[in-house]
């Protein structure tokens, strides 16, 4: 057993939700580069609310971690429990820990758990207590696969996803996957704490990368009947084709954002551009826009980026640096908000590293001596008895009887709340009357909205404030993702809200933090890919930028937040009902989807570094084309599956050990993957994966399609359906919808997901309204001064 690993200067103390709680961590046959944030972003998470983490992993390097930092940053704080994972020890030191723990999350795969006797059933008989997460192997109808991203991405045909510099596949930097498994499993063990808070049972939970990349990418996951313009522009057009990065004078890349009102017209003006005649989105999705890019990108070279920051700034328009990995610790922002620490590192010396990105903070109680609300402290109901506009409980479902208020838009807010719901809270979503900005843009509501009641309300009509008070007292959870202020100028800020319901959890996910310099400043997935590194790594060695039309920033901050809201849910719980206030970011969760940079003294020690061919991390972790134009996934992760590669390609000149991966910015070539490149191009892909699986080789034929076909394979996956990976449900005019299900399987009990309905637009208003009290005459009234639609009339007989 080592020594706990550094702490960090944001340490955690007895205020924090978990505070007491233990938690161990069991990571083996986990490559860092491989699916790494899917076993050790759980513990991280969890250690950032105050619990005490012990990381039980092997002693043994991969050749795919050689020379990756990563851990350094995902395991500070955490004590480090090395063993033998294929000794006699390695069971018996799990079981001992998981003993006399609290949770305890299992990654590896089955021969390494099960079959060993550590599963989570094994465990739970052991410690009826414990709560237990398996991050299993994926398995598709196509076969099991290991846990390395590159060949699920591969299989499914996400690598064609991505535009690039080139034609083909192009390699995925950013593991989607990993990160979802890992948010997944991080939200699974919060839920079930919260249920043993109220039953004294533990219980089990599951997920994996399959199940992963589908909880990240739900805008680009689905499939719709009758498409729409922007079904057709998302989901299978891959977004529109202007990036706006530009390359300034010194090399450098700067990021454009036109989301804010009058923000197109205002840049157009500043660049003495010609104004267009129907607006931005009309130029984007005619091609118009190309050519006015063409003119903006010479006019940026003119100039080095930091003339543009400043020159730029202050604009209703946003213009952002583009960065690399790790780059954004050093900036103020960042260091003021608390998203960037400092510590010292046994090797490193004083590093910076990423921070805590969510915030639970218990509120004191102006009533100290008042009644806790039952509905926190009491056993879940287990009647079929109404509660308020919720309708019926359901027995089962974990969050049974919490109430949750929806005031969120865009695709980042309205994933919590999702979460929430899929856990079985009653989830209200407020919006108003002309509807979400999201309702014209079916993929992005899609992804966000199954299984709410929707209630329309303009917020600044007369009477709206009445609403929003009864909503208050209702809830449980308030969550919002509104611009810093806007909040308190429309009526649930946190004080108005704790006025009316002082116990409740307030959940704020702001875009850039609640405080700091870009505190009020607009943000989007797009500017966020450009702060984090996301776009620069995706690139290549060298190359411009490359945007990855997803979502993947908004959805994981989705789950980021709903981790926040459950961590502060369990709290409130244990503490009899007192209130909690979250706090979250996207770029706190941008910066997550990196973490595993970090900055030495005057270095970025930033991890592998893709080519820029885009291909891939080096000779064993890469894409290859073969001969006949076909590409395939190679995934080496040790040195014996090497030298069966070796053994089956004629490539004079390998070297004995695999390369790894290149950290080098240059991104130069291995001599390794020269020689296997021109050994491949001798054979069909074919022939080539079914010599290498033959062998032991891990790899993967990568499945060339559009995006038509790459939903295919993955909502008409029959595995997938049978283990609920695909909801499938009329949506209206829309027709027959089939997007990704809830990525959590729990035990012992079946725990049903949300509602399969995306509701209308205020659809539920005279129902939720009346469960509230507001009778006939009330609710005509407020339709009256204009706060709720009217609600129709009963159609009059005729003689």
């Amino acid at each position: 057993m080592t020594a706990p690993a550094p702490s960090a200067t944001d340490a955690t103390g007895p205020g924090e939700p978990l505070a007491g709680l233990r938690v161990v961590e069991v990571a083996f046959g986990i490559r860092a580069g491989g699916a790494g944030l899917a076993a050790s972003l759980p513990g991280a998470l969890l250690r950032d609310f105050g619990a005490k983490v012990r990381r039980v992993c092997s002693a043994r390097r991969s050749a795919l971690d050689a020379g990756v930092e990563f851990g350094r940053v995902w395991d500070r704080g955490k004590e480090i429990v090395e063993v033998d994972e294929t000794g006699d020890d390695a069971p018996a030191t799990v079981a001992t820990l998981a003993h006399a723990a609290d949770v305890v999350f299992l990654a590896g795969p089955e021969e390494s758990i099960e079959r060993r006797g550590i599963g989570c059933a094994d465990l739970l008989r052991a410690n009826p207590r414990l709560v237990a997460v398996r991050i299993r192997p994926s398995v598709t109808a196509l076969g099991d696969l290991p846990d390395l991203e590159l060949l699920l991405a591969a299989r499914v045909g996400l690598l064609t996803q991505i535009r690039g510099h080139r034609t083909g596949p192009k390699f995925a930097d950013l593991t989607v996957a990993a990160a979802g498994a890992g948010l997944a499993a991080t939200a699974g063990a919060l839920a079930l704490l919260y249920e043993r808070a109220a039953t004294g049972r533990g219980g089990w939970a599951e997920t994996s990368l399959a199940d992963g990349l589908q909880a990240i990418l739900p805008m680009i996951i689905g499939r719709v009947e009758n498409m729409s313009p922007s079904t057709t522009l998302l989901w299978k057009e891959q977004g529109p084709s202007e990036s706006l990065a530009y390359r300034c004078a010194d090399g450098e890349y700067v990021q454009l954002w036109f989301g804010a009102k009058g923000a197109y017209e205002a840049f157009l003006e500043r660049m003495g551009d010609p104004p267009s005649p129907k607006g931005y989105n009309d130029d984007m999705f005619t091609g118009a826009m190309a050519e006015r890019s063409a003119r903006w990108a010479a006019r940026f070279a003119t100039q080095d980026r930091a003339h543009w920051l400043a020159e730029l700034a202050g604009a209703p328009f946003r213009c952002e640096p583009v960065l690399r990995p790790g780059e954004a610790l050093l900036d103020d922002h960042v260091r003021q908000t608390g998203l960037s620490v400092e510590y010292d590192d046994p090797r490193y010396g004083r590093v910076t590293a990423l921070g805590r990105i969510g915030v639970v903070t218990p509120v004191p109680d102006p009533a100290p001596n008042s009644a806790p609300n039952p509905a926190l402290t009491a056993e879940p109901p287990t009647t079929t008895a109404p509660r308020g506009p919720g309708g019926p409980a359901t027995p089962g479902r974990l969050l049974t009887g919490v109430r949750v208020l929806d005031l969120s838009a865009y695709l980042a807010g309205p994933i919590t709340p999702l979460v929430l719901a899929e856990l079985g809270a009653d989830v209200v979503k407020v919006e108003p009357r002309s509807g979400d900005v999201h309702r014209s843009m079916e993929p992005m509501f899609a992804a966000g909205q199954r299984g709410k009641r929707a209630v329309a309300v303009d917020l600044k009509a007369p009477g709206a404030a009445r609403v929003l008070d009864a909503l208050f007292r209702w809830s449980d959870v308030v969550h919002h993702n509104s611009r810093v202020g806007l909040a308190e100028r429309l009526g649930y800020g946190e004080p108005t809200v704790r006025a009316a319901n002082p116990r409740v959890v307030y959940s704020h996910a702001s875009g850039f933090g609640a405080t700091g310099p870009r505190a009020k400043l607009a943000a989007n997935d797009h500017l966020m890919q450009a702060l984090s590194g996301v776009e620069a790594a995706q690139g290549g060695a060298r190359r411009p930028p490359t945007f990855l039309v997803w979502g993947a920033i908004d959805v994981a901050s989705g789950w980021v937040s709903a981790c926040a809201v459950l961590a502060g849910l369990y709290a409130r719980r244990v503490a009899g009902g007192a209130g909690q206030s979250v706090a979250t970011s996207l770029l706190g969760t941008a910066l997550l989807l990196k973490s595993g940079a970090f900055v030495a003294g005057d270095t970025l020690v930033a991890g592998p570094v893709l080519d820029d061919e885009q291909t891939g991390y080096g000779a064993a972790y890469r894409i290859y084309q073969a001969g006949d134009g076909a590409w395939f996934a190679l995934a080496v992760p040790d040195a014996v599956a090497w030298d069966r590669l070796r053994a089956v390609v004629d490539a004079p000149g390998l070297p004995e050990a695999p390369p790894p991966p290149r950290t080098d910015r240059s991104g130069a070539h291995q001599p390794a993957e020269d020689l296997l490149s021109a050994a491949f191009r001798t054979d069909d892909a074919d022939s080539w994966v079914t010599r290498l699986r033959a062998a032991g080789v891990p790899v993967e034929p990568v499945a060339e399609v559009d995006r038509t076909g790459f939903v295919a394979r993955l909502v008409d996956d029959p595995v997938s359906r049978q283990l609920g990976r695909v909801a499938s449900y009329d949506w209206g005019a829309r027709g027959r919808l089939d997007q990704p299900g809830f990525p959590l399987r729990f035990g012992p009990e079946p725990a049903p997901g949300a509602r399969r309905a995306i509701p209308g637009l205020g659809e539920h208003t005279a129902e939720v309204l009346a469960a509230l009290g507001f009778d006939d005459r009330a609710r005509a009234s407020l339709a009256a001064d204009g706060a709720i639609p009217a609600e129709p009339q009963p159609a009059t007989a005729t003689v």
